[in-house]
């Protein structure tokens, strides 16, 4: 997923938040509420109102605490909608601006192994070439669930997965994508293996994508329970990230990794 498919999703998604706000809106007071703050021997004492407008003219009425709280809580309620509701349209606006004007250059694809522009623009280190592009010993499990490209043009699992294999290619950071290791004992189709450009260390990245499923909890500490055992240390010498229905991960989240660990 590129930044463009990112934020035309973030659109969908604000337009169906605004409008559920405003139907909680809608069925709120149509007073505000506002409040007094006074000081009296170093003490700060707030006094809440509601507030109406009648005729242009402004009415205040006192909300008692011990026995207006509900109603102060409801105003309370309603101006932090009101509040958020703002957010999200100004949001929105300011990404239609954004999808209105963006051009999308595809300028990564110089970086393709079949660019002629490939070999003039890659750092030339010949230790990190060789290995990414060396034959290794590759998962053949279920080919069938290859279905999303990436792009160095092979093809993966999932949408996240694609959105990691981007940004390490935009960044010309070499990987391997499903490489078996040796894991405790256990072959392990690591997700990624990645040469860390700067130390010329290996990294592992694996990426847990179905975590709302209960099924899939006996793979996450199948895998986990061996790369501890085996020395590596999340968010040391391998990195781990999770996803689920509703907390997706987005190519934001993978540019945010790379930049801290490679970059």
């Amino acid at each position: 997923m590129d930044q463009t498919t990112y934020f035309i999703d973030r659109k969908k998604k604000l337009e169906e938040e605004i409008k559920r706000v405003e139907k909680k809106l809608s069925s709120m007071p149509e007073e505000t509420l506002v409040y007094h703050k006074q000081i009296k021997n170093d003490k700060t004492y707030v006094t809440f109102f509601k507030q109406s407008f009648i005729n242009g003219e402004r009415i205040r009425t006192l909300l008692p605490k011990k026995k207006n709280m509900r109603e102060a809580k409801l105003l309370a309620q309603k101006m932090y909608l009101s509040r958020a509701l703002n957010d999200k349209k100004n949001e929105l606006k300011c990404i239609d601006f954004y999808l209105k004007h963006r051009k999308n250059e595809n300028y990564s694809d110089m970086f393709r192994t079949e660019s002629p522009y490939r070999e003039l623009l890659v750092v030339q280190n010949s230790i990190a070439n060789e290995w990414e592009y060396a034959p290794y010993e590759k998962s053949t499990d279920h080919p069938e669930h290859l279905i999303h490209p990436a792009p160095k043009g092979e093809m993966v699992r999932s949408k996240s997965e694609a959105d990691i294999a981007q940004s390490l290619f935009s960044h010309n950071i070499p990987y391997r994508y499903e490489e078996i290791h040796d894991i405790y004992g256990s072959r392990i189709a690591t997700d990624f293996t990645i040469l860390n450009p700067r130390t010329n260390e290996i990294i592992l990245w694996e990426h847990f994508g179905r975590c709302d499923d209960p099924g899939y909890q006996s793979t996450v500490d199948y895998k986990m329970y061996r790369y501890i055992r085996a020395g590596y240390l999340p968010g040391r010498t391998m990195i781990i990230t999770y996803e689920d229905s509703k907390h997706p991960f987005v190519f934001l989240d993978a540019e945010e990794i790379v930049q801290k660990y490679f970059l």
